[in-house]
């Protein structure tokens, strides 16, 4: 808002690069109705890169509405849009988010596939977001294949990656996958100390999924500890919460 009135004040025609970037905040502010009403249309006039940016942006709206192949064939036409644009970036962007879809709908082995393709993608490029984004990612896939060492080390290289750029939210997604490889074991202290720090960081992030995760995650390990009046509450709690912010994530098995 801050930028449409200081853009009309100095005679810029920024209106279009503004509903662009309002409509980005839309969708990370979990909005995800509003934000689609607002990067569909303009699909009509995007040419390859800017297309496979929208296609990339849409399907993680449906993703979180719980439409998961409508997700899947977003990111795929992402992905092949482009390639046609040589975009490497925005393939590898395309290819994470199919990653995350597939994997979401029971597919770890396809997503451990594409995970490592982006990863390559992105070695090398200095995009350090992109490289702590598929090995953490990539260690969603490995703990759902049960395979938790290697995992782990995905997450230890997210890990550093993430603290070094200063992003808590995404540090806090790496303490709460490295807390379910913990819990997998029967570690059920480390993990709910994983879990902790996870949630406090997403609730000062207000990143309301990664909440429910916390949430639902501490609820099994206290119940495996036999407090489980308090699991019950937590896992409540979670399902509350999902169900206000209209996502699914209490239903997710293979996140």
């Amino acid at each position: 808002k801050d930028a449409r009135r200081a853009a009309k004040a100095a005679g810029l025609d920024l209106a279009d690069r503004i509903d662009l970037e309002e409509a980005l905040v839309l969708r990370a502010a979990e909005k995800y109705d509003e934000a689609l009403r607002r990067l569909t249309p303009r699909l009509r006039a995007a040419d390859a890169q800017e297309a496979a940016f929208l296609w990339w942006a849409i399907g993680g709206c449906y993703r979180f509405q719980g439409r998961l192949s409508d997700s899947v064939a977003a990111f795929r036409k992402s992905m092949a849009l482009a390639a046609k644009a040589r975009d490497k970036v925005g393939r590898g962007y395309a290819l994470f988010g199919l990653a995350g879809a597939v994997r979401v709908k029971g597919d770890a082995k396809a997503s451990d596939t594409y995970y490592r393709e982006a990863g390559r993608l992105f070695e090398g490029t200095g995009d350090d977001f992109g490289r702590a984004y598929a090995a953490c990612g990539g260690a969603n896939a490995l703990r759902q294949l049960g395979r938790l060492d290697e995992a782990e080390r995905g997450y230890r290289k997210a890990y550093g990656i993430y603290a070094g750029l200063g992003d808590p939210v995404d540090l806090a997604y790496v303490d709460w996958g490295w807390g379910e490889v913990h819990l997998k074991r029967g570690e059920l202290y480390p993990a709910l100390k994983r879990f902790s720090t996870a949630e406090k960081a997403f609730i000062s992030g207000r990143e309301t999924r990664g909440v429910v995760l916390c949430l639902h995650s501490r609820a099994r390990a206290l119940h495996a500890l036999g407090r489980t009046k308090e699991a019950e509450r937590l896992f409540s709690a979670g399902v509350a919460l999902a169900r206000r912010a209209k996502i699914h994530t209490h239903l997710e098995s293979f996140t």
